[in-house]
């Protein structure tokens, strides 16, 4: 992209490209001294946010916190190893170039935690998930919604920190169209969470749970997994469009997605505001109107292409041949945006060449 000297900076500082990013000299982005692995989670680690997501700022006390976006003593405890559970993470190959997807061991101590509420009401907001069976109340229902909506606004707000980073350290970024796109879809994003975050405010403000409808659905056995993930999902279960991802002035439609192990059975919530009722209205009889095999054939195909807040059983993945967990990472790593990950959201019901629900 051509940027005038006179023009605006594409960064949007407000500032001209002359006085902004025009004289800046490019840096490394990643400290080339230490393992290519601890410089990217050092560059992770200096652009994470500290803050609450609780609409009641003044209530906030106790610091902020590492919250569990999935239940740690509740589930994560059933879920792992010797302390440790899976998830999928970007880890550099066998010749430390190049990112790839690979299961990775984290203790269940930090994993799926992000730092999105204060002490005070990550306790108090999420008792009735925390220290209560499952009920399928219609609190229940809204706090698991409401929480993986959380987790995705502020991993959200990270990433677009990170990308200003970026840009701020390798100036010349700033007039790449790549750089620029991402930059845009970025805003977007914002906008888009900002506005469904005050509808979920409103909601929890007033304690009207049921401005959450949800699908709930359940497996006859503990599944060795848990999903705690918001997306804005492309389209139903026949390949119709529900989102218009493409169109940056569209209104898109966020859906949360809740699996886990609880009482012998696996219960999996699929949630979104009922101002989007209408959007998803097809879908919910779709889900429905499922039998067990079809629902498996649903996530088999959901989870990796839109969810990456998901931890696994140690020993269950470790029993899989290497062959399906190559196909699942496949899915797992394709960008959004290439033909193959367009071709699997349009055909949930697909059959795939893994199981995870053997």
């Amino acid at each position: 992209m051509k940027v005038e000297r006179n023009g605006p900076c594409p960064c949007n500082s407000g500032k001209k490209y002359k006085n902004c990013h025009m004289n800046m000299t490019d840096k490394p982005l990643l400290d080339a001294s230490i393992p290519l692995e601890s410089a990217m989670n050092r560059k992770l680690n200096n652009n994470s946010i500290k803050q609450c997501i609780h609409p009641n700022q003044d209530e906030c006390k106790d610091g902020f916190i590492r919250a569990h976006s999935i239940q740690n003593n509740r589930i994560l405890k059933k879920l792992g190893r010797n302390g440790d559970v899976y998830m999928i993470r970007k880890v550099p190959d066998e010749t430390n170039s190049n990112l790839v997807s690979r299961f990775k061991k984290m203790g269940r101590g930090v994993a799926t935690t992000f730092n999105g509420f204060c002490k005070h009401h990550d306790k108090e907001l999420f008792k009735p998930i925390e220290d209560e069976e499952y009920t399928g109340s219609t609190q229940q229902r809204f706090l698991f919604s409401y929480r993986a909506f959380s987790f995705e606004y502020h991993k959200k707000a990270e990433a677009a920190k990170l990308h200003k980073t970026i840009g701020n350290e390798k100036a010349s970024l700033v007039t790449d169209d790549k750089y620029i796109e991402l930059q845009r879809g970025y805003e977007v994003a914002d906008a888009d969470m900002h506005r469904t975050k005050s509808l979920y405010d409103a909601a929890l403000l007033s304690e009207n749970y049921d401005e959450i409808d949800t699908v709930e659905l359940f497996l006859p056995t503990e599944l060795p997994l848990s999903v705690c993930s918001g997306f804005y999902l492309e389209y139903d279960l026949h390949g119709k469009e529900i989102n218009d991802l493409d169109n940056c002035n569209a209104e898109v439609a966020l859906l949360t997605l809740t699996v886990f192990p609880s009482s012998g059975k696996s219960v999996i919530l699929f949630s979104w505001l009922r101002k989007y009722s209408s959007v998803y209205s097809e879908l919910k009889q779709q889900l429905l109107a499922l039998d067990e095999a079809a629902l498996k054939k649903i996530l088999n195909n959901l989870l990796p292409s839109y969810c990456e807040n998901v931890v696994y059983n140690p020993e269950y993945i470790d029993s899989i041949s290497k062959f399906e967990k190559q196909k699942y990472l496949r899915v797992f790593g394709i960008d959004s945006n290439h033909y193959l990950a367009k071709s699997i959201k349009k055909n949930l019901l697909k059959p795939t060449e893994y199981d995870l629900f053997k």
